[in-house]
């Protein structure tokens, strides 16, 4: 048995060439039980490399999205701007930014019917519709 060691270690090509069958076989077995893992718990594929990246952010750089901030008053505020960096919609004054992030996510989460009270509105020029169609596209997101 040491002889067939011995004479593999002196064939460094003949060892190579095992290796990598056994490297194809467990492969071919670890491939479909991988890609039935990275299904199960959401994980994109390893060979999507970064062009899949690249598509996410580009499908994130076409949303509205609200920019939140404090001003000199010491009121918290928020804006919706479309994907061009238009302004929708404009926020009063929140006491805190909790109130002003519970707000947002209202909206979020129920763009339909639009109700704003006091707590935001349109910028000049801007329908209500136009509001409307931009907080729809974080819920198709």
């Amino acid at each position: 048995m040491r002889e067939r060691y011995e004479h593999r270690v002196n064939h460094p090509a003949e060892l190579e060439a095992i290796l990598q069958a056994g490297a194809a076989k467990a492969r071919a077995r670890a491939t479909p039980f991988m890609r039935e893992l990275r299904e199960a718990v959401g994980l994109r594929s390893l060979a999507a490399g970064a062009g899949g990246a690249k598509k996410e952010k580009a499908k994130a750089a076409a949303l509205p999205s609200f920019k939140q901030y404090r001003e000199a008053d010491g009121r918290f505020y928020f804006k919706l701007v479309d994907a061009q960096g238009r302004l929708l919609l404009q926020s009063a004054g929140f006491a805190s930014p909790k109130e002003a992030g519970q707000f947002i996510a209202g909206l979020k989460a129920a763009p339909e019917p639009l109700v704003l009270g006091d707590k935001a509105q349109p910028a000049e020029g801007v329908q209500p519709a136009e509001v409307s169609t931009a907080l729809r596209a974080f819920a198709e997101s």
